[in-house]
């Protein structure tokens, strides 16, 4: 089997139901954006992984199966966008992402002031997956409106927002994690 089709050499795209749509579609815009993201995370993994400020037991313990994780969610969240009207639901992962929250900011000091995405090399990726997924979100808040689809019918839009939330919250873990504090603005 080719890798190449040919097929999307004029600007078009097949979408999982057949139809034809121009690839700057809303819809192949924000399954697009999850590919980036799934890829940032993975970079951030492999640079969790490597990272020799945090002790290699919270590497492969709690960052490795976090992050593959969250990577195969956006796998399904991907899938649920192409295929509006899935029965996909995402309720589970919400609560998960929202108890991961609240343990790793339960673990740091609490913020009183913005900070900036600086730090080390782990935590500023992290950053940067932040804002690719806050980006993602953007695309599907507009994919749904254009298609007249209810942002509730089936969590894509508050797991992203969950999930940048975490984000947020990991970049601030692997610098406390480096012993490396907040750089307040």
């Amino acid at each position: 089997m080719s890798l190449y089709t040919r097929k999307g050499d004029s600007g078009n795209t097949s979408l999982p139901d057949g139809k034809r749509v121009s690839k700057d579609d809303t819809r192949v815009e924000a399954y697009g954006d999850v590919d980036e993201l799934t890829s940032q995370l993975s970079f951030l993994n492999a640079l969790c992984s490597a990272d020799g400020s945090i002790p290699a037991s919270r590497r492969v313990s709690y960052y490795k199966p976090l992050l593959e994780r969250i990577i195969r969610e956006l796998f399904a969240v991907g899938g649920a966008i192409a295929c509006p009207g899935s029965e996909m639901m995402f309720s589970e992962e919400i609560k998960a992402l929202e108890a991961e929250i609240d343990s790793v900011d339960h673990s740091l000091p609490p913020l009183r002031c913005f900070i900036l995405p600086t730090g080390s090399p782990a935590s500023c990726q992290c950053q940067v997956c932040r804002t690719v997924c806050r980006r993602v979100e953007r695309h599907v808040v507009t994919f749904l409106r254009e298609n007249k689809i209810d942002p509730d019918s089936n969590g894509v839009l508050k797991y992203l927002n969950r999930l940048s939330d975490l984000l947020f919250a990991l970049s601030r873990k692997l610098n406390a994690d480096a012993g490396i504090a907040d750089t307040k603005l």
